[in-house]
């Protein structure tokens, strides 16, 4: 899962990286990476459709990053 996480786009990885691994809230997230609250969860999001593109359909869960 990690080398999936590793190979998305940066402004992905950044914040799944972020939020999954070191467990910072998108609020946080938002303050380090001096981005709106929502453009993180935007973000989130649409790393999550990639992951799940790339690893061919499955769900995501939160405790598989």
């Amino acid at each position: 899962m990690l080398e999936a996480v590793l190979s998305l786009p940066a402004k992905y990885r950044d914040v799944v990286y972020l939020h999954y691994y070191e467990g910072y809230t998108a609020k946080e997230i938002g303050a380090i990476l001096h981005k709106n609250t929502n453009t993180v969860y935007t973000l989130l999001t649409r790393a999550r459709e990639q992951l799940r593109s790339t690893l061919g359909g499955e769900r995501i869960e939160p405790t598989d990053l």
